[in-house]
């Protein structure tokens, strides 16, 4: 099944600095932008995080976790949630 790296930038209070926050899940059909979505809104809401940005999804391709994570800093300041296919 493939593997996907989810990564958001969260706060935990107001006036805090951003910062990555990423997990993995594994799905057998692929996941669309707003699937991405509903589960960091999921995973926000148990632990109390707000996400920061405009709230777009990126997808940012497929390779090496260490790739994934890379094309992760890559992204614009603005955008809240990247993902990607991650390979074993």
């Amino acid at each position: 099944m493939p593997k996907y790296l989810i990564s958001y930038r969260k706060t935990e209070t107001a006036g805090q600095k951003p910062e990555w926050t990423s997990f993995t899940t594994v799905s057998e059909v692929s996941i669309e932008a707003h699937a991405v979505r509903e589960r960091v809104n999921k995973r926000m809401s148990v632990l109390g995080e707000q996400l920061w940005g405009n709230g777009e999804v990126v997808w940012v391709g497929e390779g090496r976790l260490d790739d994934v994570l890379y094309q992760r800093e890559e992204a614009a300041p603005e955008i809240s949630i990247v993902y990607g296919l991650v390979e074993e």
